[in-house]
């Protein structure tokens, strides 16, 4: 049975079906010191995190870069193996499956990567890349398939010539397009949009932007939407995960979060988004030192050296991730009771 689970934001109560779920997610990555030394060392990318994500809604992934926002998307749909913790779709933890159910179970979690280009095979036309996915799960018959990669290159706003041409041949935009009629040929019901737009021009991210919210509206998508970008998660996203140091932070509505950010670094974030509007500037932060390395995270609050509500009890325990008032949640000694 499906985890429903009761939502709360502003004057507003809603039943939401929570469609995949994180638990205790951490993802290290083994390094070591020196050449010749057996001591080693971790690289803690994701370390420790939970977090849900309802059917038909978009959650937005923020954070500075090496934040562990790409590999939280990776883990979530076991392109990596996690070091801990538990992922569930559906009410299963996709982490203990068979490799055979997971392969099945991937046509309903897809992904969109930051670069078109790279992903695509630059040997195979548009319409072998759009029709591998439907060979590999069976999806249909030869003769449904040209027909069916007609179908998806229109849906994405391409014209079905197309398909006999090769990557190279397309601009940035295009190949975004082919991206997401592949990612869009197995019907899935998640899709991982790893920062979609942030390698197009200004122009073409409203475009692709459009065309996604377009499709999640017709195919009854779910998005977990990961970007650098707060304006555009702020236009797109329904609720916005902060992330910093391979933790999280802060989750809210981006309604709540834009109006009054809890977590001083959400805060710091938000300083810097530019805007012509006069009655909406803030007060910039500027953030003193550099973030720590992930090899070595601070003792306490990963934050707290760089934090401007810095306490004594911030250095040395850990903050919980803990629920407010309003529904949003957020990890920081400021708000303990």
């Amino acid at each position: 049975m499906l985890a429903i689970q009761k939502r709360r934001g502003g004057d507003k109560m809603k039943n939401r079906e929570v469609l995949l779920e994180a638990r205790g997610l951490k993802k290290y990555f083994m390094v070591k010191k020196k050449l010749f030394s057996k001591q080693k060392s971790f690289v803690k990318a994701v370390d420790d995190i939970s977090f849900q994500v309802y059917k038909g809604e978009t959650v937005g992934i923020v954070g500075e870069s090496g934040c562990g926002k790409s590999t939280t998307g990776r883990l979530l749909i076991r392109l990596l193996d996690a070091t801990e913790g538990e992922v569930f779709y559906k009410g299963q933890n996709i982490l203990n499956l068979p490799s055979e159910a997971m392969r099945n179970l991937r046509k309903e979690l897809q992904i969109v990567f930051q670069d078109p280009y790279s992903s695509l095979n630059p040997r195979m036309t548009v319409g072998q890349i759009i029709a591998e996915p439907l060979i590999n799960f069976g999806i249909c018959e030869k003769e449904e398939r040209n027909q069916k990669v007609n179908e998806l290159l229109e849906v994405v706003g391409l014209a079905p010539y197309h398909k006999n041409r090769y990557p190279h041949e397309f601009s940035g935009g295009q190949r975004q397009r082919i991206g997401i009629a592949r990612a869009l040929a197995v019907n899935p019901q998640i899709i991982i949009a790893d920062e979609p737009v942030s390698a197009l021009d200004v122009s073409i991210q409203s475009q692709i932007l459009n065309l996604l919210r377009r499709l999640q509206k017709q195919f009854q998508l779910t998005y977990i939407f990961i970007s650098h970008d707060l304006n555009v998660v702020y236009h797109f996203c329904d609720r916005i995960i902060v992330m910093y140091l391979g933790r999280v932070v802060e989750i809210s509505t981006k309604e709540a979060l834009y109006k009054d950010p809890l977590h001083p670094y959400t805060q710091a974030l938000l300083s810097a988004v530019p805007t012509t509007d006069q009655k909406q500037k803030k007060e910039r932060i500027v953030l003193s030192g550099d973030v720590p390395s992930p090899a070595n995270p601070p003792k306490g609050c990963a934050f707290h050296p760089r934090c401007f509500a810095c306490m004594e009890i911030c250095k040395e325990v850990r903050p919980e991730l803990k629920e407010m008032s309003n529904g949003s949640f957020v990890a920081c000694h400021l708000y303990n009771d």
